[in-house]
C-alpha cells in the first residue's frame, strides 16, 4: 500500500509539472513595440553610458569585419601550424567556477521531472541542454562609465548592479574586456595599467578590476572568460599615448609594432615576440585569475597590405618558405591559437578558450587571416567558436540561417562548440547594409533574437550564444529603448 501511494504521489507531480510546459507566447506584432506584460521582470537598475569619442566606432567594434557583402567560401590554402607569474596569485583557481554555472543550471532545473525531459515533443523554447551558453559581452565602452575615474567602491557597487541584471534575466555567462588595447584591466607585470582604468594608460586606479569582477561573477552564478584582442594597441595612431611601461613603446620602430595611418597601432603577427607577448599575457591571466575561459574576438590582421609585414615575409622566403602570401599569415595566426590553447590547458585544463571570428567567412579568411576552418575541424586549437552572426533573418547577402548553417557545417571535431554571436545592439534601429527587404526588420520585429536562439538550438553543434552588448541591453538610447524593452520581454520568455 505504501508503495502504491508514493507511486501515486509521483505520477500527480509529473503531471502537474508537465502541464506548466505549455509554449510561451511571443510579441510578434510591431505595434506592440514596448508594451512589455506585467508578468515579465520589473526594470533592472540602469547605469548611464558615458558619451565618448570612441563610443562612435562601429556600434559592435568589430562589425566592421562582418559586414553584409556578397562573399563567397574558399578552399584553404596549403598551411601548417607550429605549435612571470607573480609571487602570490591575486585569486587562487579552485573548482568553484565550474561549479557556480552548473549550480545554477542544476536548481533551473530542479523542479523539471525526468520523465518531462524525455517527452518526444519538447516546447520549441526549450534550451539544446542544460549546458547552454547564455553571455553578454562586456566590453571597453562599458568601463567608461562604471570604472573609468571611480573608487573600489563605486566600481563594485557599478559591477554587481551589471551582474545582477545579467544573473536576472536568465543568462549564465559574461565575456569582459581585460586588454582591449595592450593594456590591462588588471594588475600586469606585462602591459600597463589600461587607460579605461583611470583616463591615463600606466596610472594605477588602486584596486584590480578583474579581480573584483571574477569575485562578483561567482558570486552571482556566472561563469566569467576574459576578452583580449590580441594584437590591437590603439585605435588611432597617435604613439604619444602609449605608456613607457608598455612593450609597444619600447618595440615602436622595431617592425614589432606597425602604425597604420588612419587604422590604428597593431602589433606584427609574424613576428615571435609578438606571440611570445600575446602567450605570455594569457598565462598570467590564467595562473592569477580565476577565470572561467580566455575569450579572442575578431581582430587579427588589420590590413592586406602587403607592405604591412614585407620584411618578415621576405626573411620566410629566403630562408626557403614555400607558402604564398595569404598562406603564411594565416599560418602565423595558427601559430598563435594554438599556442595559446597549449599554455592555458597546461595551466588549467578546465579552462576554456574561445575565438569569436566576424560572420563574414570569406574575410575571416582573405582579410584577417584567420582560418576558422583549420581550428574547427582539428585538436589543439580552439573549444568553441563564437561567430558574430549579427544578421537579421531577412538580411540580403547573409541571412541569418544561412550563416549559422555555414559555421555548423564547418565543425568536424567534436570538441568544438557553436556559440551564436548575436547583435542586440540592432533592436530597433535600421539595418543598413541589409538590403531593402532587411533593412527594417529590427524596426518591424521585436521577437529577432529570441527567434535566433530558438532556431539555433535546433542545430546539433549548438552549445550557446552571445549577445553584444551590456549597454545595448540595459542602456539602450531613447530612440531605441522601447523596442529593446519588447525583445528583452521575448528573451525572458525562452531563457
Amino acid at each position: 500500500m505504501r508503495r502504491f501511494s508514493a507511486f501515486l504521489l509521483a505520477l500527480i507531480m509529473v503531471l502537474s509539472v508537465s502541464g506548466c510546459s505549455k509554449e510561451p507566447e511571443i510579441i510578434e506584432n510591431s505595434a506592440v513595440l514596448g508594451s512589455v506584460p506585467e508578468e515579465s521582470k520589473p526594470d533592472r537598475i540602469e547605469i548611464n553610458p558615458v558619451e565618448s569619442e570612441s563610443s562612435m566606432e562601429s556600434e559592435n567594434e568589430s562589425e566592421q569585419n562582418s559586414s553584409d557583402s556578397e562573399s563567397s567560401s574558399s578552399e584553404p590554402e596549403s598551411s601548417s601550424s607550429s605549435s612571470s607569474s607573480k609571487a602570490e596569485s591575486s585569486s587562487s583557481k579552485n573548482s568553484s567556477s565550474s561549479s557556480s554555472s552548473e549550480s545554477t543550471s542544476s536548481e533551473s532545473e530542479s523542479s523539471v521531472s525526468e520523465s518531462e525531459t524525455e517527452e518526444e515533443n519538447p516546447p520549441v523554447n526549450a534550451p539544446a541542454d542544460a549546458e547552454e551558453i547564455r553571455a553578454v559581452w562586456i566590453s571597453y565602452l562599458e568601463y567608461q562609465s562604471v570604472l573609468q575615474g571611480k573608487t573600489k567602491k563605486q566600481f563594485t557597487n557599478n559591477i554587481k548592479t551589471m551582474f545582477a541584471n545579467i544573473a536576472a534575466d536568465g543568462f549564465n555567462t559574461v565575456f569582459v574586456h581585460v586588454r582591449s588595447h595592450s593594456d590591462a584591466m588588471y594588475d600586469s607585470d606585462i602591459y600597463p595599467w589600461s587607460v579605461y582604468c583611470t583616463g591615463t594608460e600606466g596610472n594605477n586606479p588602486g584596486f584590480d578590476p578583474l579581480e573584483i569582477m571574477v569575485a562578483e561573477a561567482h558570486r552571482s552564478g556566472l561563469r566569467i572568460e576574459a576578452w583580449i584582442n590580441p594584437y590591437r594597441v590603439k585605435g588611432n595612431s597617435n604613439t604619444a599615448k602609449i605608456a613607457s611601461s608598455s612593450p609597444a613603446y619600447r618595440w615602436l620602430d622595431t617592425g614589432k609594432v606597425v602604425v597604420l595611418e588612419g587604422k590604428g597601432i597593431f602589433y606584427n603577427p609574424a613576428d615571435r615576440d609578438v606571440i611570445n607577448l600575446v602567450v605570455s599575457g594569457v598565462e598570467e591571466i590564467v595562473r592569477n585569475y580565476d577565470v572561467d575561459g580566455i575569450h579572442f574576438d575578431d581582430y587579427f590582421y588589420p590590413t592586406t597590405d602587403e607592405s604591412f609585414d614585407k620584411n618578415y615575409y621576405n626573411q620566410y622566403k629566403s630562408s626557403g618558405g614555400k607558402l604564398k602570401l595569404a598562406a603564411w599569415r594565416r599560418q602565423n595566426v595558427n601559430t598563435l591559437i594554438k599556442e595559446v590553447y597549449s599554455a592555458i590547458k597546461a595551466i588549467d585544463s578546465s579552462c576554456r578558450f574561445g575565438v569569436s571570428p566576424a560572420g563574414n567567412t570569406e574575410q575571416n579568411y582573405n582579410t584577417l587571416y584567420c582560418d576558422v576552418e583549420t581550428w574547427v575541424t582539428s585538436n589543439g586549437y580552439v573549444d568553441y567558436i563564437c561567430p558574430q552572426i549579427y544578421f537579421g533573418f531577412n538580411n540580403k547577402s547573409r541571412p541569418y540561417l544561412d550563416v549559422l548553417a555555414e559555421f555548423s557545417n564547418m565543425i568536424t571535431n567534436k570538441n568544438v562548440d557553436l556559440i551564436i554571436g548575436l547583435a542586440a545592439y540592432k533592436a530597433g534601429a535600421v539595418d543598413t547594409y541589409a538590403g531593402e527587404n532587411g533593412k527594417n526588420e529590427w524596426i518591424n520585429n521585436n521577437d529577432i533574437l529570441s527567434r535566433q536562439i530558438i532556431s539555433a538550438r535546433s542545430d546539433s553543434k549548438y552549445s550557446g550564444f552571445a549577445l553584444y552588448r551590456y549597454d545595448s541591453l540595459y542602456n539602450p538610447s531613447a530612440e531605441v529603448k522601447n523596442a529593446v524593452r519588447a525583445e528583452r520581454a521575448n528573451l525572458d520568455r525562452i531563457l
